[in-house]
């Protein structure tokens, strides 16, 4: 699983990355929705298959996560270490924001391709019981 200073030493080269996956790093929303405005890309991905949505969640940044879902990011993208958004939000501790994917449809049973590892998984490993709770409500099995 990427971690966040792996994703802040990646996104310091920023050659790679969009400006909307810049935009949404930073969690500044306002840019967020200006760059989407403009005709960017809401699933790009950069070589290590990261969306924008996976860097806002990753970052635990609402805002930016919430108008990325509105315009249609795609809440089940792979990263090509198998990372979903939900898996990120599920170790980063943010409730709001793995509601709000669950709310988008995100596959709350998704494994990890290295570990065969899922959100459930990941929230309680991190010591997130609110998140685990929830994620076993709407149906995770392990």
């Amino acid at each position: 699983m990427t971690t966040r200073a792996q994703i802040s030493a990646a996104e310091k080269t920023r050659d790679d990355h969009t400006a909307l996956m810049s935009a949404a790093l930073d969690g500044d929303a306002a840019t967020v929705k200006a760059v989407l405005k403009r005709g960017a890309d809401v699933n790009a991905k950069d070589v290590a298959g990261r969306t924008a949505l996976m860097f806002a969640t990753i970052n635990c940044r609402a805002d930016a996560v919430k108008a990325l879902l509105q315009h249609k990011a795609d809440v089940d993208a792979r990263a090509t270490d198998g990372g979903t958004a939900l898996m990120l939000a599920a170790s980063s501790g943010d409730i709001k924001i793995v509601r709000m994917l669950l709310d988008r449809g995100a596959d709350v049973n998704g494994e990890f391709a290295l570990t065969g590892k899922t959100a459930l998984m990941l929230a309680t490993e991190h010591g997130y019981a609110d998140i685990a709770q929830l994620l076993k409500q709407v149906g995770a099995k392990k």
